[in-house]
């Protein structure tokens, strides 16, 4: 059985950073942001997304990091996302899409890893 994918919204998101909704994915603490955002204020939400929602000094955990060393680590991409587990792993899976492919959703992410 397919499960029909969903747009996320805020409340999907574990936080909103000047006006820019995300959340980190993953296990190696890559971050996403809905829509798509140029790359300086996508940095932007992502650092304030590390300093204060998982402690760290800025996303790269590096009080020496600056922005030339991750903008190009900053991408845009569609997704298509879907509930997620009943074991409560996850709350929402993001699957990768294209702009033509029915309930996707522009995003940026960063990839740390």
């Amino acid at each position: 059985m397919t499960i029909a994918p969903f747009t996320p919204n805020a409340s999907d998101m574990e936080a909103t950073h000047y006006g820019i909704h995300v959340s980190t994915f993953g296990e190696d603490g890559n971050m996403l942001a809905l829509g798509h955002h140029n790359q300086r204020h996508a940095f932007a939400a992502f650092n304030k997304h590390a300093r204060t929602f998982l402690g760290f000094p800025n996303f790269a955990d590096d009080r020496d990091a600056h922005i030339d060393d991750w903008i190009d680590e900053i991408r845009h991409a569609w997704l298509t996302f879907h509930h997620g587990d009943l074991n409560g792993d996850f709350i929402w899976e993001g699957k990768q899409a294209t702009s033509d492919t029915p309930g996707a959703v522009p995003v940026t992410f960063l990839d740390v890893a």
